[in-house]
Parts: C-alpha cells; sequence; structure tokens
C-alpha cells in the first residue's frame, strides 16, 4: 500500500482541544522552540514592529505577488528554530485529529491533521471526512522537525511569555518543558483568553506538511440566524475547510539516541 493510500485511509480520533486563531495564522513548532516565540509586539504609537515573529509569519504566507497557505518561518535569538505558519483565514478555531489504530501507544501516531471549517461545530461531520480523506487534493509545502515528541499549536499572535508569569527566559523555558511532560493535549490560555494554544503529543520525528481546502458555495456566508439556529441537513455546497496534514517520515536521531541507550 502506498504512503499516500494509507493517510487516505487512516483512521482519525478527534481530540477534544480546539486552538483559537485571533484572526491570524496558527504556529506549529516544536515545544522546545516555542519559548523563544516573540508573537506581536508593539512599538511607543501601537504600530506592529516589522521584525516581530508575528509581522514575519505574516508576511512568510502573504507575499507581495502571492498568497500562501502555509509556509516555514526561522524564529528564535540565531534563527536556530523553524515553525510552519498556517493561514486559517479570519478568526476562527481548528479542530485536532491524530490518525491511528487501536493497538496504536498514546504518541505512536503517525499522522497530525488540523482543521478549520466555516460551520457550527456538531453541525455536520463532514469536513471532518473530508478533510481526513482528501489526501489526493493537497499542495505539498515541506518538512518540519518535531523531535522532542511535543508540539505546540498556538496562535501567532501569542507570545510565550504571556502564557506564565515568567522572571526569567530560562524560568519560561523550564516551566514550558513542565507543562509538556503533563498528559497531552494540554490548553494554552492567557489571562484573559482561553484555547489561544496547545501542547500536543506527536510521535518524534520528521514530518511531511501538505495542506488542502474545500470551498462550498455557501459554506463562508450563511447568516448567523441560520449558523445558530436549529440543526439542518447541509450538502457539499453549504459547508468551506480548509486543513493541514503532518505525516512523520523518519524518526528523529533524538528518538534513535534515545532508544540505542
Amino acid at each position: 500500500m502506498s504512503t499516500e493510500d494509507s493517510r487516505s485511509q487512516a483512521q482519525y480520533v478527534w481530540e477534544s482541544v480546539r486552538v483559537g486563531s485571533l484572526g491570524g495564522p496558527l504556529l506549529v513548532c516544536d515545544v522546545e522552540a516555542f519559548s523563544d516565540w516573540g508573537g506581536a509586539a508593539y512599538d511607543p504609537d501601537c504600530e506592529l514592529d516589522p521584525a516581530c515573529d508575528y509581522a514575519r509569519a505574516w508576511s512568510a504566507i502573504h507575499l507581495d505577488d502571492d498568497d500562501l497557505e502555509a509556509a516555514f518561518v526561522r524564529f528564535g535569538s540565531h534563527e536556530e528554530h523553524v515553525g510552519l505558519i498556517w493561514e486559517t483565514d479570519g478568526d476562527g478555531t481548528a479542530e485536532i485529529a491524530y490518525a491511528r489504530s487501536r493497538k496504536s501507544p498514546a504518541g505512536g501516531d503517525d499522522s497530525l491533521l488540523i482543521t478549520r471549517s466555516w460551520i457550527p461545530a456538531g453541525r455536520t461531520d463532514a469536513p471532518r471526512r473530508h478533510a481526513a480523506r482528501a489526501v489526493s487534493e493537497e499542495q505539498e509545502v515541506g518538512q518540519l522537525t518535531l523531535r522532542s515528541g511535543r508540539a505546540v499549536v498556538v496562535a501567532t499572535a501569542v507570545n510565550a511569555h504571556e502564557t506564565g508569569s515568567y522572571a526569567t527566559p530560562q524560568e519560561r523555558e523550564a516551566s514550558i518543558q513542565a507543562l509538556a511532560r503533563l498528559n497531552p493535549p494540554v490548553q494554552l490560555n492567557l489571562d484573559n483568553q482561553l484555547g489561544l494554544g496547545a501542547v500536543l503529543r506527536v510521535k518524534p520525528g520528521t514530518y511531511r506538511v501538505t495542506c488542502g481546502w474545500h470551498e462550498g458555495t455557501r459554506g463562508r456566508y450563511m447568516s448567523e440566524e441560520e449558523i445558530h439556529g436549529p440543526p439542518r441537513s447541509y450538502g457539499d455546497d453549504d459547508w468551506s475547510c480548509r486543513w493541514v496534514r503532518f505525516t512523520c517520515i523518519g524518526e528523529s536521531t533524538a528518538a534513535k539516541s534515545r532508544d540505542e541507550r
């Protein structure tokens, strides 16, 4: 069976965690890198600093001559980290699923799926089903290494230091690492906003990143009355969704080293 066939037939298990985007894209990176993410930063006139991580992430997917669904950005004091920036296309929440069999151990899943749809949760499973199966419709993005076995999915505007009361960068890093040792998924919250990120358990390794979308004729433009009204059946033209898929293509060097010891 080809890799594409196996991905299209994977059984996805949806987590209860949902991540809010704050109207901008989402960042996906290794938890060991997240403590260096600077998010949005503003000057004394409340203008966005064009050198901040959020501005650089926005520029990576909104180019002068094109708009991308997803792109990579380097960050950190020496640009030593790489994160995946995925455009949710407006304010909304994303759902997360793992591909796994019933016999898979925790953390042994070889595919991670993040979706965003323009239809209220619980109205129909059509966006979930479509994203899980639509491998042939996807666009290649590149590769991302998640070597620690923990990944962060977070709104790009969020600065890592906003997720807690940290006196020093070292304290922030230690606290985020301690958070990652809990039983993921673990929700990341700010003081006044909940669910802007999550720490996930993933199989340590390098992941092939692909993204896709389905555009229904009415999917993004339902009235508030219809969105919040009684449930109804929805055809393919009544909903829109987009997704990004991470498929493990190789075990990380760090994981191999641990196994060999």
